[in-house]
């Protein structure tokens, strides 16, 4: 057998040591409990001869720290140690301690369904405030949403407005030229109406001279005539 042989198998006993080690260990420190019986005498050493050292009740927690053949040596929760006998240990939990545990498992779960109680009340609370403010903000929108509407519409009647008053304007530019023209017409019409009547005036009037002078050339021919 090689040297890297015994230096394997060394190394695998001694990890099968560790290991059985750590499983006695796991094994003695699990929880023990007196049995329902009378009260149990915690003694010095292992045997009915040596000194007791306390009168261990029922249902008492201990912790084994060391066995040997039929006898344990303990430490209980009042930190008293010494050996009592195996067959007074079991690792059933005492139903006194079960309903303890029960009980106070109890009062947590209603202290918690308490809890739960209150913050589904702050819930609805929350809720109700959530939706109350829900309803204003959609009351606001609607209004604001008809305010927006209407603003539209005016601003269309605003810009239909403006668009005819431009057109109004452009109408009544337009009629004022027109008028402008109509008048300067009139204008020009009276100014040549009265030309004419001037000229009609003129002429009538030479024409009355020259008739005179005719006239008077006649009728000093016929004066002239006669003598």
């Amino acid at each position: 057998m090689t040297i890297r042989s015994l230096s394997r198998i060394r190394l695998f006993s001694l990890s099968f040591c560790v290991v059985l080690l750590l499983c006695a260990t796991s094994s003695l420190a699990q929880p023990w409990y007196i049995k329902p019986t009378a009260e149990i005498p915690l003694r010095r050493g292992q045997g009915t001869d040596y000194k007791i050292l306390a009168i261990v009740s029922d249902g008492v927690a201990v912790t084994i720290t060391e066995e040997s053949d039929t006898w344990a040596k303990v430490t209980t929760e009042n930190g008293e140690k010494g050996w009592i006998l195996k067959r007074y240990l079991t690792q059933d939990v005492p139903l006194e301690k079960v309903v303890s545990a029960l009980r106070t498992e109890n009062t947590e779960l209603k202290k918690k369904v308490s809890t739960i109680q209150q913050h589904n009340t702050e819930l609805q609370r929350l809720k109700t405030a959530l939706e109350e403010t829900l309803a204003n903000n959609k009351s606001e929108l609607a209004s604001t949403a008809e305010k927006y509407r209407n603003l539209v519409e005016d601003n269309e009647n605003v810009i239909t407005m403006k668009k005819d008053l431009l057109e109004s304007r452009q109408t009544v530019t337009s009629l004022q030229q027109k008028i402008g023209a109509v008048v300067a017409e009139n204008e020009r019409l009276k100014a040549s109406q009265k030309i004419k009547w001037f000229l009609a005036g003129g002429g009538t009037l030479i024409f009355g001279c020259i008739v005179g002078l005719f006239s008077a050339k006649a009728s000093k021919k016929r004066k002239s005539s006669l003598y």
